[in-house]
């Protein structure tokens, strides 16, 4: 049974660590690793032709975009509206070329 104590203690420090995290994250460092990710997924999903999967991205980014405060600098807001344009354009060409 002592060994129980101890492991759940384990446990519920990690827990409180974890916690203790996410109370301090950030959230505009959040949305940003968040737009990456969804433009990675949707330049693999253009690349896949799996165009309603690459929309659903590129709609994902289309919402946070607008979320990213000022913090993050006018250049990396630049970059990433940048690529929302082209996810954009290469979404509309792979339509008309599947049509």
């Amino acid at each position: 049974m002592e060994g129980e104590s101890e492991a759940d203690g384990a446990v519920q420090d990690v827990v409180d660590e974890m916690l203790e995290t996410i109370r301090q994250a950030k959230v505009g460092p959040l949305i940003l690793s968040t737009v990456s990710t969804f433009a990675s997924v949707a330049y693999g999903k253009l690349e896949a032709n799996d165009l309603p999967e690459a929309k659903r991205a590129i709609d994902a980014i289309d919402a946070l975009l607008p979320l990213v405060d000022d913090e993050a600098g006018a250049e990396i807001k630049r970059d990433f509206g940048q690529a929302l344009t082209n996810l954009k354009l290469a979404y509309a060409d792979a339509v008309s070329s599947a049509g």
